[in-house]
C-alpha cells in the first residue's frame, strides 16, 4: 500500500510539461498587462484639426473674410474667435459662429464673413489694424493666428508649418468711360469702358439682367439701344479665384428718340458756323482693322507701330472741346493722316495707352465704324449746313438752332475734314444723323 503511494507521488514524468505550459502562460499575460498598461494609461491625445485658412479684411463693406482653402472638415461648434481691432477686443463664440456660418460644418471653398459694422458699430479703414486668434474650445489650442490688416503682415499664418497663402484682393475699377450720367439717340453706338486693377471676370449688367462678359483687365461693352428710356448699366468685376471679391461701376444711360421734324440723315455733308464751336461727347468712338503695313501712333510723346490686320479702336477721353481728324480715301478703305483728340488707345481690344494723339499714320483703314457725335450749340451768327457736295442746302433758318450730329463717318469717296474750337466748326465730306432744335 506505502509502495504503490510513493510511486503516485514520485512520479514526475509530466511535471516538466505542466511547469512549461504554466510559465508560457504567465508571460503571456504578464506582456499584454505591460502592453495594456502601456496603451490605456497614456493620456489620450488631443485632437488636431488640420485645416488652412486664408483671411482678408475688406475696409469697403467692414468685413472680415475667412476662407477654408485646405485640409479637413471644421467643426465650427468646436471653435471660437478672437479679434483685435485697433487694440479693441471682440469675441465670437461657437454659437454666435454657428449662426453667422448657418450650419456646424466648414467644408473646404466656403468662406465664413463677419461684418464688424453690424455685429459691434466697428468700422475698418485701410490704416486700421485687425488681428485674429482662432482657438478650439475643447482644448484652448491655437488653430490659426495672424494679422488680417496692419504693418506686421497681410495673411493668416498657419500653426502647421505651411507657407502662409498670400491674401486675395478684390479688383479695384477705374477709369470710368464715358462719365455717368450719359445720353445718346437711339441710333448712337455708344462704348462703355474702365480699367480693372486685376485681371478679372467682368460682367455687365443691363437693369440687373445679365448683358455680357469681357474679362481681363479692360472691361467695355458697345451697345445700340433701338428703344429710347433710360437705362441702368453694372460693371462687376470679380477676382478669378474668388469670385465673393467684387467692384462695380455704374451708368445711368438715358436714350432719346429721334421723333421731331427736323431729324433726319445725310450723305457728304458740310457743317460750318465761324462763329462758335461745340465738342465730340466722352466715350464716342472710332475702330477699324489695318489693312497695310507702315502705321503708327503717337501718344504722350511714345510712338507705336501697328502692325497689319490688327483691331484700332479710339475712344474720346473725357468731352473733347477742340480736335481735328483728316480721313481720306474710298470705299471701306481709309487712310488716316491726322487725329488730334485724348483717348483711350485699344489695340486688339487691349487698353494700350491714354493721351493726346500727336502724331498718326494709318496706311489703310478697313472695315470702319464710327460713334462719333458732335454738340453745336445755338448762336445767332451765320450756319452754313448743307449736303450732296454743297450742292443742296439741307435746311433753311438754323443760324440760333442747336445742332446734334451722330455716327459722323467718312463719305464714300470724300476727304473727311473735321476741326473744331471754341469758336469754329468745320466739318466736311461726312455722313451722319442729325438733330436740330
Amino acid at each position: 500500500m506505502n509502495s504503490r503511494r510513493n510511486t503516485f507521488l514520485e512520479n514526475t514524468d509530466a511535471v516538466s510539461e505542466i511547469i512549461g505550459e504554466v510559465l508560457m502562460t504567465a508571460i503571456a499575460v504578464l506582456a499584454f498587462s505591460v502592453v495594456a498598461v502601456f496603451i490605456f494609461s497614456y493620456a489620450s491625445p488631443q485632437e488636431k484639426v488640420h485645416a488652412d485658412i486664408q483671411g482678408w479684411a475688406d475696409v469697403d463693406s467692414d468685413t472680415i473674410y475667412l476662407r477654408h482653402t485646405g485640409g479637413e472638415t471644421i467643426d465650427v461648434s468646436g471653435i471660437r474667435i478672437v479679434l483685435n481691432i485697433n487694440g479693441t477686443r471682440r469675441d465670437l463664440t461657437s454659437s454666435e459662429l454657428i449662426q453667422i456660418k448657418g450650419n456646424t460644418a466648414w467644408n473646404l471653398g466656403e468662406t465664413i464673413r463677419i461684418n464688424t459694422s453690424e455685429l459691434w458699430s466697428d468700422s475698418i479703414g485701410q490704416n486700421d489694424y485687425v488681428g485674429i486668434v482662432m482657438i478650439t474650445t475643447d482644448s484652448n489650442f491655437v488653430l490659426k493666428s495672424g494679422t488680417l490688416l496692419g504693418d506686421v503682415s497681410n495673411v493668416i499664418s498657419s500653426t502647421n508649418g505651411s507657407t502662409p497663402t498670400p491674401t486675395l484682393t478684390a479688383p479695384v475699377l477705374s477709369g470710368q468711360n464715358p462719365l455717368t450720367s450719359y445720353q445718346s439717340n437711339t441710333s448712337q453706338s455708344v462704348t462703355f469702358s474702365a480699367i480693372s486693377s486685376q485681371s478679372s471676370i467682368n460682367e455687365f449688367l443691363l437693369n440687373g439682367q445679365h448683358l455680357a462678359w469681357s474679362n481681363g483687365t479692360s472691361p467695355f461693352y458697345t451697345n445700340t439701344s433701338a428703344f429710347a428710356g433710360t437705362y441702368t448699366l453694372t460693371l462687376v468685376a470679380k477676382n478669378t479665384t474668388d469670385q465673393l471679391l467684387t467692384d462695380s461701376l455704374e451708368w445711368t444711360w438715358t436714350v432719346i428718340s429721334e421723333t421731331t421734324p427736323a431729324n433726319g440723315s445725310g450723305i457728304n455733308m458740310h457743317l460750318l458756323k465761324a462763329n462758335i464751336g461745340g465738342y465730340v461727347a466722352n466715350g464716342d468712338y472710332i475702330k477699324f482693322k489695318t489693312g497695310g503695313g507702315g502705321s503708327s501712333i503717337t501718344i504722350n510723346g511714345v510712338t507705336k507701330s501697328i502692325k497689319n490686320n490688327d483691331n484700332v479702336m479710339f475712344v474720346m477721353n473725357g468731352q473733347q472741346p477742340s480736335g481735328q481728324a483728316i480721313i481720306g480715301g474710298s470705299g471701306v478703305s481709309w487712310q488716316i493722316t491726322a487725329y488730334d483728340f485724348n483717348v483711350d488707345f485699344y489695340l486688339n481690344n487691349v487698353l494700350e495707352e491714354t493721351g493726346d494723339i500727336t502724331n498718326i499714320y494709318i496706311s489703310k483703314a478697313d472695315n470702319f465704324e464710327s460713334t462719333i457725335s458732335y454738340y453745336l450749340p445755338s448762336d445767332l451768327s451765320q450756319t452754313y449746313f448743307s449736303e450732296n457736295g454743297d450742292a443742296n442746302v439741307l435746311i433753311n433758318g438754323i443760324d440760333d438752332s442747336e445742332i446734334w450730329l451722330y455716327n459722323v463717318t467718312p463719305a464714300d469717296g470724300n476727304y473727311f475734314m473735321f476741326e473744331f474750337n471754341s469758336t469754329y466748326t468745320n466739318i466736311e465730306g461726312f455722313d451722319a444723323n442729325h438733330m436740330i432744335n
